[in-house]
């Protein structure tokens, strides 16, 4: 590793290196033991919880009597189920997260030729490209499973003329010229996929290493850390105390609690490449807003209230619990993903659901968390979700929700200005600026069995204090608009997900303006030199407001 300057930055020498870790799965230095507790971190994860089954400390009430016995029984089903996954865990060897380094960063530039293609395309039909158009994109075809997603990130359908939809809805008039060209998005995408599996040499204008040789370098950025394959560019971006929750989230569950070892070390080299595979995933995924969560303080009533242990829709960078569903296990497995909550078959516990806003995404999660109800209601098993959308009441989503056999009271509806969440870029944000204000009226649902419904009801307390906490995480900008522009000055690498909109309106309106001063010349013969003057400063104040 590079920077010596930023080595041993904590740790007793029990796991040593710069990135610290976290209670008893982290310690000061990444191993057991010495860790400082929570405010290590920030709030950023709850190091207590690994997977709260029901046992009578996660709070709630059991209503059938026999607490000591059951509570007994759980935490031995605990401990028996967290140790045939460190049996069947092992950490990815060096060579092998060499290689997904060098593939993620191939498929890093991949998907960037694949939205600037998507760029072009909305140039071509005259439209600003529609915003998170191509993340929901990406979401669609993901549901598809199977030849939809050749490759993670590189959709090659339009699955139900989504993308066509919103080509249509961004302005393209034709409908059968929006889903032809949705259509050659699709194929230039399957294209690249192609790429990721041809020689080494095929593709001539990407340099990106390709094999297990290649080597990743961590670099100290004041704030951030900078992770680079072969010191080549990109680099990829993350906080340190990120760093440190995912070093710990590691050590959980790919050393099965034992320590990293330190700096030179063939498993320090594993880690160090398997974070950069991570994030370069997430950065080429985008979207931040699809990755917000729940603030820390929500999340805590929750566990401590209705005994929530694990997420069904989270990422290693923004999970709150060790245990959580993701979307890219292959990725997202070394620091404790679960697989997709697609693929996952709970029977009884008690989990937090908060799918990306997407319609598609949010009326599948709905109808997948009805049918692990059913068939834990049939056995008379505890399972509860409790389940964060947005208040969209005219989508196919909130009429199944509604309509759940399974709901325990009214949905708790809370208003966008009174609740915030931690945003999706938390892991390049500053500590101050991790928490934002909600862009939509929230709707929490609560979905449990008869025997979930016992053990943890749902009060008007509990109601309560969940919405405090919810109000914890407003942040400190007023409204979405303001977080916008404060964040087109964010020195610390998040994404302007609404600029590149916003400049191609204004490039227009520019062109437009420009068009009509050179029509007006023209009409009266061209005019003195003196307006010709005053036109071009009149430009050139409108392009240094508009930039």
């Amino acid at each position: 590793m590079s920077s010596p300057h930023h080595q041993e930055r904590g740790g007793r020498g029990r796991g040593g290196g710069r990135f610290p870790g976290r209670g008893r799965d982290g310690g000061r230095g990444g191993g057991r033991g010495r860790g400082r507790g929570p405010s290590d971190f920030g709030g950023l994860w709850d190091p207590t919880v690994k997977w709260v089954f029901d046992d009578a400390s996660s709070g709630g009430g059991d209503g059938g009597g026999g607490g000591a016995r059951e509570a007994g029984i759980n935490k031995k089903r605990a401990r028996d189920y967290h140790a045939q996954g460190r049996a069947g865990q092992r950490a990815p060897t060096k060579e092998a997260s060499a290689a997904l380094a060098a593939l993620e960063m191939r498929r890093f530039k991949l998907v960037k030729r694949l939205r600037h293609q998507f760029s072009l395309t909305c140039a071509g039909l005259k439209i600003p490209p529609p915003l998170l158009a191509f993340e929901r994109w990406l979401a669609r075809a993901m549901l598809q499973g199977g030849d939809a997603i050749p490759t993670p990130m590189l959709p090659a359908i339009d699955a139900g003329r989504g993308l066509g939809r919103d080509l249509h809805r961004a302005g393209v008039e034709d409908l059968a010229a929006a889903d032809a060209a949705a259509s050659d998005l699709a194929d230039a995408s399957a294209a690249l996929a192609a790429k990721l599996s041809e020689p080494p040499d095929a593709d001539a204008a990407d340099d990106a290493p390709r094999d297990a040789d290649a080597v990743v370098t961590v670099d100290d950025a004041g704030p951030l850390l900078a992770l680079k394959v072969n010191a080549q560019k990109p680099y990829m971006q993350v906080s340190k105390q990120h760093m440190g929750k995912l070093r710990a989230l590691y050590s959980r569950h790919s050393l099965g609690g034992a320590p990293l070892p330190p700096e030179g070390s063939s498993e320090h080299a594993a880690f160090a490449a398997s974070v950069f595979a991570l994030l370069a995933r997430y950065d080429a995924c985008g979207g931040a807003g699809y990755q917000a969560a729940l603030g820390e303080k929500a999340f805590d009533v929750l566990k401590k209230r209705v005994g929530v242990g694990c997420e069904a829709f989270a990422s290693p960078l923004n999970a709150r619990y060790g245990r959580f569903c993701s979307a890219f296990p292959d990725v997202d497995g070394p620091f404790g993903s679960l697989g997709s909550f697609f693929d996952f078959a709970p029977t009884r516990g008690s989990f937090e659901m908060n799918p990306p806003f997407v319609p598609e995404v949010l009326l599948a999660a709905a109808e997948r968390a009805e049918k692990l109800l059913r068939t834990a209601e049939e056995s008379d098993s505890r399972l509860s979700f409790v389940v964060v959308v947005p208040a969209w009441r005219d989508v196919p989503m909130w009429t199944a929700l509604e309509k759940s056999a399974f709901k325990r009271g009214d949905a708790l509806i809370v208003p966008a200005s009174a609740h915030g969440y931690c945003d999706g870029a938390q892991q390049i944000r500053s500590p101050s600026e991790r928490h934002r204000v909600s862009s939509y009226d929230t709707g929490v649902f609560f979905l449990q069995t008869t025997a979930g419904a016992r053990r943890w009801p749902v009060t008007e307390e509990i109601r309560a204090e969940l919405l405090e906490g919810m109000k914890a995480a407003v942040g400190s900008a007023a409204t979405t608009g303001d977080l916008e522009k404060r964040w087109r000055g964010d020195k610390g690498g998040g994404r302007d997900e609404g600029g590149k909109q916003k400049r191609f309106v204004e490039k227009q309106k520019r062109e437009k303006s420009e068009q009509r001063d050179r029509e007006r010349g023209e009409e009266d013969g061209g005019g003195g030199e003196k307006r010709k003057d005053g036109e071009k400063r009149k430009r050139r104040r409108r392009k240094r407001e508009t930039e």
